[in-house]
C-alpha cells in the first residue's frame, strides 16, 4: 500500500506540476484537463495515501492541492499579464452580472456577524462557492481548439466506462471498494465521521432494502450516480449524432453501459434525472417520433416494475411517491425544517449554518438536503431567486448555443452543458449536489464557456442587424 501511495503521489505531484505550467503560460483549458482528469479521484487518492502513510497532513495538503491550483490560476489571470485587468474589453453579460452579483451576496455574508459558525468556518464554506465563480469565469475566457475539446470527451467515455466497470465488480466480488481501502477509517479520523449503516461506510452507501449501492471510484454513490448525468449526456450527444449505423451501435452501447452503473448506484433522483434528459435532448434534437416510442417503452417498464416484479420494488416505487420511505421522509423533514428557517428569517441566519460542506458543524446546522434551501437558510430568499435564474439562464442560454451554432464542436458544448445542468436539477433539490466536485466544476466551467459562444453569437446578430 505505502508503494502504491507513493507512486500515486509521484504521478500527482508530476501531473500537478505539468498543468500548472501549462495553465500559467495562458492555456486555461488544461484546468478544465486537471478538474476532469483529478476529481473524480479526489477522495479515494486521500484515502489511500491516508491509509498507507496514517498521516492526516498529507490528506490535507491534497485537499489545498486542489485550491492552490484553482485559485493561483485564477489570481495569475488578473495579475499575469501586462494589460492591466481593469483595461481588458470584457463585456460583462446578464449571466455575467448575475454570478457576480451571487458571489457579492457571499462575501457580505461572510463578514456579517450571522449565525453561531465562526468566521474561520464561513471562510472554508464560502472558499467553495468561490471555487464555482472562479471555474466559471475560466471557462468565460476559454477559446476551445476542436482538437482540445475531444480529448475531454474521450477521457469522459473512458471515465465512464471505467466507472462501470469498476461497479461491476465491486457488485461480482461484493464487497465495496471503499471498504476495501478503509475510507471508514479515513472518515472517522479526517472528517470526524463515525461509520454508519450495514456496510460500515455511510448510509448512501446502501438502500432501502440494505441492498449495496456502488459509487465506483467516487466518493460516494451520489456523486457518482450525478456524475453519470454528465456521462449519460455525452453518450447521448454521439448516438444522436453519429452519421453512421456502426457508430451508433458503439454509442447504443455506452447508453447501455451507463445505465448498467445508474442501476448498480441506485439513486432514484439520478435515474428519473437520466429520463428526463433523454426527453429533452431528443426534443431539441427535433427526434420527435422516438420521444413518443421512448415514453412508451418507460411507462411499460414502469409498468411492468410496478404490476409484475418483487413485491419490495413495488414498496420501494410506492413508499417513494408518498413520502413513507426513510430517504424521501428524511429529505421531507430537512425541507420541512430549511422552510420553516426561512419563513423564520428570509434574510437568513449566516454561512456555513446549513448542508453537509466542509466547515459546517453538524451539531448546529439546519436543512442540509436541498441545494436550494441550504442557500435560502443562509443567505435568504434572494440567494434562493439568484440561484434559481443563474440556472435556468445557464441552461437556455446552452440550449440556444445547440440550435444557433453550424460548428458541430460548438454545438456538442451546447448540448452537453445545457443537459448536464437540466439533469442535475433534481439532484438539487434531494441533496447538497454542488458538493460533487468534479460534475459541479466541471459543468460551471462549461456554463462559462457557453456564455462565451452565446455572446458572440449575439453579437454577430445585432451587427448583421445593423448592417442590413
Amino acid at each position: 500500500m505505502i508503494f502504491l501511495a507513493s507512486l500515486l503521489l509521484f504521478f500527482y505531484v508530476a501531473f500537478t506540476l505539468i498543468m500548472l505550467d501549462k495553465i500559467y503560460k495562458g492555456n486555461p483549458v488544461y484546468l478544465l484537463l486537471y478538474i476532469v482528469s483529478f476529481l473524480p479521484f479526489y477522495t479515494i487518492f486521500q484515502v489511500i495515501v491516508f491509509n498507507a502513510f496514517e498521516n492526516t497532513f498529507v490528506v490535507s495538503l491534497i485537499k489545498y492541492s486542489k485550491d492552490f491550483v484553482l485559485l493561483s490560476s485564477f489570481i495569475l489571470y488578473i495579475i499575469g499579464t501586462r494589460e492591466s485587468f481593469f483595461n481588458r474589453s470584457f463585456k460583462f453579460s446578464i449571466l455575467d452580472k448575475l454570478i457576480v452579483s451571487f458571489l457579492c451576496l457571499v462575501l457580505v455574508y461572510l463578514f456579517l456577524p450571522l449565525g453561531e459558525a465562526t468566521f474561520i468556518s464561513k471562510v472554508i464554506y464560502s472558499k467553495n462557492i468561490f471555487l464555482i465563480g472562479i471555474v466559471y469565469f475560466f471557462g468565460r475566457n476559454t477559446d476551445f481548439k476542436t482538437y482540445n475539446w475531444n480529448t475531454i470527451l474521450k477521457i469522459l467515455i473512458g471515465l465512464s466506462v471505467f466507472s462501470f466497470l469498476v461497479a461491476l465488480s465491486e457488485n461480482t466480488l461484493g464487497n465495496h471498494l471503499h471498504s476495501f481501502l478503509g475510507f471508514s477509517e479515513y472518515n472517522l479520523i479526517v472528517n470526524d465521521i463515525d461509520p454508519q449503516g450495514n456496510y460500515g461506510l455511510n448510509w448512501s452507501f446502501e438502500s432501502q432494502s440494505a441492498s449495496p449501492r456502488y459509487a465506483a471510484f467516487f466518493a460516494d454513490p451520489l456523486e457518482f450516480s450525478a456524475s453519470l448525468i454528465l456521462f449519460f449526456t455525452v453518450s447521448l450527444w454521439f448516438l444522436l449524432h453519429s452519421k453512421f449505423r456502426e457508430n451508433k451501435f458503439y454509442y447504443l452501447l455506452l447508453v447501455l453501459i451507463i445505465a448498467g452503473s445508474f442501476l448498480l448506484a441506485i439513486s432514484r433522483a439520478s435515474i428519473f434525472s437520466a429520463i428526463l434528459v433523454l426527453i429533452l435532448g431528443l426534443y431539441i434534437s427535433k427526434n420527435y417520433k422516438t420521444i413518443i416510442s421512448g415514453s412508451v417503452f418507460i411507462l411499460l417498464i414502469f409498468i411492468y416494475l410496478y404490476f409484475f416484479s418483487e413485491e419490495e420494488t413495488r414498496y420501494l416505487i410506492e413508499d417513494t411517491l408518498s413520502f413513507q420511505n426513510t430517504s424521501s421522509l428524511g429529505h421531507l423533514v430537512e425541507w420541512i425544517e430549511g422552510l420553516l428557517s426561512i419563513y423564520e428569517n428570509p434574510f437568513g441566519i449566516g454561512l456555513a449554518m446549513s448542508g453537509n460542506a466542509s466547515g459546517v458543524d453538524q451539531s448546529i446546522k439546519i436543512g442540509g438536503e436541498n441545494q436550494f434551501l441550504i442557500y435560502g437558510v443562509q443567505m435568504g430568499v434572494i440567494s434562493i431567486l439568484l440561484y434559481i435564474i443563474i440556472l435556468f439562464k445557464s441552461i437556455w442560454n446552452s440550449i440556444r448555443v445547440y440550435i444557433k451554432s453550424s460548428s458541430l464542436s460548438k454545438k456538442s458544448i451546447g448540448f452537453i452543458t445545457g443537459l448536464t445542468k437540466f439533469g442535475l436539477l433534481i439532484p438539487l433539490f434531494t441533496a447538497n449536489a454542488e458538493l460533487y466536485l468534479f460534475v459541479a466544476l466541471f459543468s460551471w466551467y462549461l456554463v462559462g464557456q457557453v456564455e462565451s459562444l452565446y455572446n458572440s453569437f449575439e453579437l454577430n446578430n445585432k451587427l448583421k442587424i445593423e448592417k442590413d
